[in-house]
């Protein structure tokens, strides 16, 4: 069996250009702009244009022109395979690879054994080690969130069970944080499992998968406003001498969930009124996601001058002991925000620092005024490591390692496999980084779990020791004669 190029067939020459040639920059349109539904049915208005030109020859036995939804395959002689590129709009094809269409014996285009319908073969379209990559990175994803997702919900659990001894509102924080982080969680596995990796239901495009993307969307906005809400927060604490707690958690869950929703269903309403951007359940890049990234990057932006002041603040307060504002501070006491600034760097909360339960500045530390020269100087340099463990702490708290990290590469472009790998690993395991800093390796968590854990044991022994009294009592008693 002979095989022939689609290109050689002098009648279909202009056609065959027209649908599959194309430069870098329609291609990258196609990519950024979300325009495949547009150019496959170009490609399907040029072909039924072509089929209604074809005129059968009745020297030679032709299969004739036919479009199979990817690509349109011209008139092919009997007995011989059309080839064809693949398409550059479909993800996972590498667009220099070649399809192929098999013409029989007969004149009839090849059917597929098992379905015995008219087949095209376009699995040497797909890079079999590129597939299995991505298909790893998912992987990555699939278990990065759902070990989070195991994570973040026994730290709520914790936080919520032992509400009455965790009282202060870092923790209230904490725990919208992490029900966010938990329901963002959720909501891509299930969208994933649920739609992303079924391509019956992308293509029937019903109200339901549209309704759950819109709800993943909501939640993955209210995740980043919580995290700028820790921001606020921490550097509100931080800077301001006093805060009425009760009236700024208000505000907070405003921001966390209200903003959110208000963004969302403007993003809904503005994409769902282009009709162009309505199909295979909104999976496909919009031009109206930037109501959602907008809201997103400033957000980011904001917690970075946050966590830039902060760490400023912390280096500066964390070194007040060797300066005149540390040596004129009565009795040598150090001032409260230099003690916040410390507990802030520790990991505690700063809000216990200046007794805001009572409004009341408590002394803190009676080191002297004088010291020596080594003294100040191992001083300065354990500053300078709280103030750098802090501002580690504080990055996956505030979702910050998305402004560090470089902007996303083109597909197929040197490194994008790579920034793939660490987008999915810093992505996916987040919820996890954030339950360990901020419950599992908390001061004030370990401190209340222990204490439960010891009045558990007495409670215990007391009970045992009871119950083998109990028993006693009940022995029969026995005399001797």
């Amino acid at each position: 069996m002979e095989i022939s190029d689609s290109s050689s067939n002098v009648m279909n020459a202009d056609i065959i250009h027209h649908t599959h040639n194309h430069t870098e920059e329609e291609e990258n349109s196609v990519y950024s702009t979300g325009m495949v539904p547009d150019m496959m049915w170009k490609i399907r208005e040029d072909c039924e244009r072509l089929m209604a030109n074809y005129n059968e020859s009745s020297e030679e036995l032709y299969c004739p022109p036919t479009f199979d939804g990817w690509s349109c395959w011209n008139a092919t002689p009997a007995g011989r395979i059309s080839v064809a590129p693949c398409p550059y709009f479909i993800t996972g094809f590498d667009p220099q690879r070649m399809a192929h269409k098999v013409c029989t014996e007969e004149g009839t285009w090849f059917r597929h054994p098992q379905s015995n319908l008219i087949w095209s073969n376009y699995t040497t379209c797909v890079d079999v080690e590129d597939l299995e990559m991505r298909q790893a990175i998912v992987n990555v994803y699939i278990a990065g969130y759902s070990v989070s997702l195991i994570a973040l919900v026994v730290s709520l659990a914790i936080l919520i069970g032992f509400r009455q001894s965790l009282k202060c509102t870092r923790i209230y924080i904490h725990r919208n944080l992490f029900a966010s982080f938990i329901i963002n969680n959720a909501m891509w596995l299930l969208w994933y499992k649920g739609v992303a990796d079924q391509p019956e239901v992308l293509l029937d495009n019903r109200i339901g998968c549209k309704i759950l993307h819109v709800l993943l969307h909501y939640f993955l906005v209210s995740n980043y406003f919580w995290m700028f809400c820790e921001g606020l927060y921490l550097h509100t604490v931080l800077v301001v001498a006093f805060l009425s707690e009760n009236s700024i958690m208000k505000w907070f869950h405003l921001i966390g969930w209200a903003l959110p929703a208000a963004v969302t269903a403007t993003y809904a309403g503005v994409r769902a009124s282009i009709p162009e951007e309505t199909n295979h359940c909104w999976m496909e890049e919009s031009r109206s996601t930037w109501i959602l990234s907008g809201p997103v990057c400033l957000s980011m932006l904001t917690n970075a001058f946050f966590l830039v002041n902060i760490v400023r603040v912390l280096v500066t307060k964390l070194k007040a002991p060797n300066t005149t504002s540390y040596n004129a501070a009565p009795h040598g006491h150090r001032s409260s925000e230099a003690h916040r600034a410390e507990m802030l760097a520790d990991g505690q909360r700063p809000d216990e620092a200046d007794g805001r339960t009572n409004g009341h500045v408590p002394a803190l530390s009676n080191s002297s005024g004088g010291g020596t020269s080594s003294h100040r100087t191992s001083t300065s340099l354990n500053g300078l490591r709280k103030a750098v463990r802090a501002t580690l702490i504080l990055l996956p708290l505030l979702g910050l390692h998305y402004v560090v990290m470089p902007f996303r590469p083109e597909a197929g472009a040197p490194g994008e496999i790579a920034y793939q790998i660490v987008s999915a690993i810093f992505t996916s395991f987040q919820g996890l980084c954030v339950a360990f800093l901020f419950c599992f390796c908390n001061g004030e968590v370990l401190k209340v779990l222990r204490k439960e854990i010891v009045r558990y044991a007495a409670t215990r022994k007391v009970g045992l020791q009871n119950r083998r009294l109990i028993l006693r009592s009940q022995q029969p008693m026995t005399t001797e004669l």
